[in-house]
């Protein structure tokens, strides 16, 4: 069982840092010749995999991505705007999930025209640029829920995407380790759960057969996943916002924060909005039908149109990230991840490595999972009354506060003090210490909180909103990144039945949806 999992772990990076000597003081191997795992693996992960459909050295190849990043961002920060204001479909929210459902729409349907919706200045720049990077595998979520298909199919689909469009990409493998007998039993369910849901080639290893893939994880045992993997889930999002842009029947309007909407007597919606935090111009947007995927603001968005005003709020959670130092960056090659803490919420602090192009390749940890005082509340300091207010009037969430108090308590001890934060990871890295590591990144999660303080464990649509003319995305969180596709596979099977799309001539999908059974 286990030379099959070693054998199939692929190439990577971290080898060709040049640490292949000698063992530090701290009891880490980077690479350590003499340790002979790590020498007959040497040859074999000399060299990150390369980029799909390349030839390329890696740093030509990262070069050319850093170019393309760079010219995809200043061609999607210039509002792709020809003055054209009516449109079939009007998306709100250019992150991933908005950007992946325009891309379905426009696939299926050869005539229909699209405009994506977005306040900043650029697309992907809250939750989509600013997160792990993992390609999740489906081992966490509720058999049978949209969360699990949309996760296993949408993994298969963002690998696919990736390699289409030469898009870095790497399926590194990840590591979830229970640190004793007790969380060993976590791990068994994770095992079965994952299996139910058609996540591929699981393995549960013991301490030795992790050791000798990762000589620095100490635990008692793990669940190894070969088929999770990473990208940068932002580069994705511009690639797709280029495509959709290059089809000439959509249209990205950035710098547009969504006001007002107003229904037409001829059936059809006026969007009013205004770039942010200024006094106007007010600009409109019509649209036959409208899909909100606004991510932070999902729950004002749904409201705002017309939604259940009694529905469940979104609460954000910032998670900081450390990040290796270069000479330490040899510290594990894949994603380590301890068993879920509980609560629903954080996964714990883990080691990813990355491809993200504006970052640069990095070993990150974290994150955490601290309450923010504003839904864009990347530091400690960003405070909105109004968004603090929404939370502290949020019975859901007290429910889960006072449900999880070590929890909560705890993740805001972390944010605030670096040795707590990197000693969860040190429970499964003991040799990790403080002066291996510098800061890096924070990003926001959104999630919502059902009735009883229970963290929503599926996503949620509201469907029929405005006498049946907007759908709207209220809960997408992790891994809604790793679904994007998929979910928007299920959203436009859910618009094509609500707005009744399939009974238009000219609008006839030029593919069968695969994914029906998602919305069932």
């Amino acid at each position: 069982m286990f030379r099959r999992a070693f054998a199939t772990m692929p190439k990577h990076r971290y080898a060709a840092w040049g640490a292949v000597s000698v063992a530090t003081a701290s009891g880490l191997y980077l690479a350590n010749s003499n340790n002979k795992v790590h020498a007959e693996s040497k040859q074999k992960l000399s060299f990150w995999q390369s980029l799909p459909g390349e030839n390329l050295p890696v740093n030509q190849g990262f070069a050319k991505l850093r170019g393309s990043a760079a010219e995809e961002r200043f061609r999607t920060a210039l509002s792709q705007n020809n003055g054209k204001t009516d449109f079939d479909v009007v998306i709100v929210g250019g992150g991933i999930i908005g950007l992946a459902t325009a891309r379905e729409l426009i696939k299926r349907f050869p005539n229909m025209t699209v405009a994506v919706l977005e306040k900043e200045r650029e697309v992907a720049a809250h939750q989509t640029g600013h997160n792990s990077g993992v390609i999740h595998a489906g081992i966490y979520y509720k058999p049978g829920s949209m969360m699990a298909k949309c996760c296993v199919r949408g993994a298969d689909l963002m690998y696919e995407y990736c390699k289409e469009h030469q898009l870095p990409v790497e399926r590194c493998g990840k590591l979830i380790v229970a640190v004793n007998e007790k969380e060993h039993k976590q791990v068994e369910h994770l095992m079965k759960v994952a299996t139910m849901n058609g996540a591929k080639d699981l393995e549960i290893l013991n301490s030795d057969e992790i050791r000798q893939l990762e000589p620095n994880v100490v635990a008692y045992s793990a669940l190894y996943s070969p088929n999770t993997g990473i990208t940068d889930f932002g580069l994705v999002a511009q690639c797709i916002a280029n495509e959709i842009v290059q089809t000439g029947r959509a249209e990205i309007k950035l710098a547009f924060e969504v006001e007002k909407f107003q229904a037409r007597p001829d059936g059809r919606v006026e969007i009013w909005g205004k770039e942010p935090n200024q006094n106007g111009p007010t600009n409109k947007v019509t649209g036959k039908n409208v899909i909100t995927c606004a991510g932070f603001y999902s729950d004002r968005v749904a409201k705002m149109a017309g939604g259940d005003e009694s529905a469940a709020k979104v609460v954000t959670f910032r998670g900081t990230y450390y990040q290796l130092k270069p000479e330490y960056r040899g510290i594990c090659r894949m994603n380590i991840y301890p068993v879920p803490s509980g609560g629903g919420i954080p996964v714990g602090v883990h080691f990813t490595p990355t491809v993200n192009t504006r970052r640069g390749i990095q070993m990150i940890v974290g994150p955490g999972a601290c309450l923010t005082f504003a839904r864009e509340g990347y530091s400690f300091s960003n405070v909105s009354f109004a968004d603090l207010f929404d939370s502290l009037t949020n019975l859901n969430l007290w429910a889960f506060a006072l449900k999880n108090p070590a929890l909560s308590i705890g993740e805001l001890y972390k944010d605030l003090n670096k040795r707590a934060f990197l000693r969860a990871a040190q429970a499964y890295v003991p040799g990790l210490t403080e002066d291996m590591v510098e800061e890096s990144f924070a990003g926001v999660m959104s999630q919502v909180f059902e009735s009883g303080g229970k963290a929503a464990s599926d996503f949620i649509f509201e469907r029929k909103v405005m006498d049946g003319r907007i759908l709207c995305v209220r809960n997408a969180p992790t891994p809604a990144c790793t679904s994007s596709l998929a979910i928007a596979e299920m959203v436009a099977d859910i618009a094509t039945e609500d707005f009744q799309w399939s009974s238009a001539a000219d609008e006839k999908p030029i593919e069968q949806s695969r994914a029906v059974a998602l919305a069932a």
